[in-house]
């Protein structure tokens, strides 16, 4: 994954994450942001699948 559809998913969640506790997670090739439940507005959510942000550990999530 290219750095703009990370960059472009993190600021889609960010929006959902209350007092910039943002929950961060880089693993060897994946990364986690954020709680899964958190994003609420479908748009949001389909923008990310189509980011390629997925569902993981009950956080969003990306190959990276």
């Amino acid at each position: 994954m290219t750095n703009k559809p990370i960059i472009e998913g993190i600021k889609i969640i960010s929006k959902y994450v209350k007092d910039d506790d943002y929950d961060f997670h880089p693993g060897h090739d994946q990364i986690w942001f954020g709680a899964y439940d958190i994003v609420t507005d479908i748009k949001d959510i389909l923008k990310l699948r189509k980011l390629g942000w997925f569902e993981d550990e009950e956080s969003w999530s990306a190959f990276v």
